[in-house]
């Protein structure tokens, strides 16, 4: 068997995203590095997680930045087909955040001083990533399929479920002594 014929560098962040990481390192080792960080009274976005980045600039980046991770991975991680991370990734959430937090430990590990990281992501991050998307990129294929899971949550939500439940967990809640009742109402207020 024959290797790609071409071997493609990892991906490189942006210089806004490199400032996010260099702030998430600060925070990391603590100390007066982590008060300036702590000092500026912004919530600093985890890379890993596009939900928690608001500013439009930075997601875009970052969107694109997975979708060259995607390609990347697809093209130097990957033999066969149903390996692969389907075109239609950012329409499974899971998905995208399985390939973020995949692609965030993967700049890590390319960033330490010694290869040990960048093994580990090999022996064990990689082959759990691949079994816990493999439904997934299975199932999408040919083309992108729709959630499965949708009519079992569309129930979840009725207001008959949603009522039964808190009903019971009120119910529980009930059971417990009066001081313990009222602390927990103290702190849902």
């Amino acid at each position: 068997m024959s290797a790609p014929s071409h071997m493609t560098e990892f991906p490189d962040v942006t210089p806004r995203m490199a400032k996010v990481y260099e702030q998430l390192h600060k925070l990391a080792i603590g100390g007066h590095s982590a008060d300036e960080v702590h000092g500026d009274g912004e919530i600093i976005p985890r890379l890993w997680d596009i939900t928690s980045i608001h500013d439009p600039q930075l997601r875009s980046e970052t969107w694109k930045w997975l979708e060259s991770f995607v390609y990347w991975f697809n093209t130097q991680q990957t033999w066969y087909s149903h390996d692969q991370i389907p075109p239609c990734w950012p329409q499974h959430p899971h998905l995208v955040r399985d390939i973020a937090t995949l692609a965030d430990q993967r700049r890590t590990a390319g960033e330490a001083p010694t290869s040990t990281a960048l093994d580990e992501w090999h022996r064990y991050t990689i082959p759990n990533f691949l079994e816990r998307t493999r439904t997934a990129r299975q199932g999408c294929d040919n083309d992108h399929v729709p959630w499965p899971g949708k009519p079992a949550h569309t129930r979840h939500i009725t207001e008959t479920n949603t009522t039964r439940r808190h009903s019971i967990i009120d119910a529980d809640i009930a059971t417990l002594p009066h001081s313990v009742t009222n602390l927990r109402r103290l702190h849902s207020s």
